[in-house]
């Protein structure tokens, strides 16, 4: 029993690890700006622009993450690190699905279907929680407690938008936290973790 608890706690720290380079938040904080844009723009469907980051996960990754981390610090399963990558964007996809059916499309006339204790756009709320559960979702999966306050951010941003501010107000505000912390945890991972060619040079 010991032993398995091990083997989870270290799957669980190399997932962490697998994930301190920014990348996912970065990208997530794209995939909602290029949202909001398609809700500015009036958009019935989510745009090419804003599957695009998506598709480039695997890439990131393979590129940045895994030549400066190596197989050996992240478990040794290449098969797992692949399930990881996947996990993660399907993730991502099921999000913005779930984004694009409720506020871009609105099939079910929610403003209509919910009547609030307050005068507000009920899509500002229906919005800011599916992008705060998946938050809450990807932090207890992930054990990322960043994720932890992305979600209270879109949840508190999602009433305030509700009550004063249009509905892009909390797409917005946590893409603008997701980039500018993806980019914080970039930089230090880089510095953390160099390529061996970087660290040649440092050393001479």
């Amino acid at each position: 029993m010991a032993d398995k608890q091990k083997v989870v706690s270290s799957k669980i720290k190399a997932l962490q690890l697998f994930h301190q380079d920014g990348i996912i938040d970065m990208i997530s904080g794209a995939i909602l700006v290029n949202f909001g844009f398609d809700i500015l723009n009036n958009n019935e469907t989510t745009s090419l622009f804003t599957w695009i980051p998506i598709i480039l996960l695997s890439s990131l990754k393979r590129k940045t993450t895994i030549p400066r981390l190596g197989y050996a610090l992240l478990g040794g399963d290449e098969g797992q690190v692949k399930r990881w990558i996947l996990y993660t964007a399907v993730g991502m996809t099921l999000t913005l699905m779930l984004l694009g059916i409720f506020i871009l499309n609105n099939p079910f006339d929610l403003r209509n279907i919910f009547i609030l204790p307050f005068p507000g756009n009920s899509q500002n709320l229906f919005g800011s929680l599916i992008l705060a559960a998946a938050c809450l979702l990807a932090g207890l999966l992930i054990s990322l407690k960043r994720f932890y306050v992305y979600a209270a951010i879109a949840l508190i941003s999602g009433f305030i938008s509700y009550l004063f501010l249009s509905i892009y107000f909390p797409i917005f505000l946590t893409a603008g936290v997701m980039i500018a912390n993806g980019i914080r945890l970039m930089v230090t991972f880089m510095h953390a973790y160099p390529l061996e060619s970087e660290r040649k040079n440092n050393e001479k």
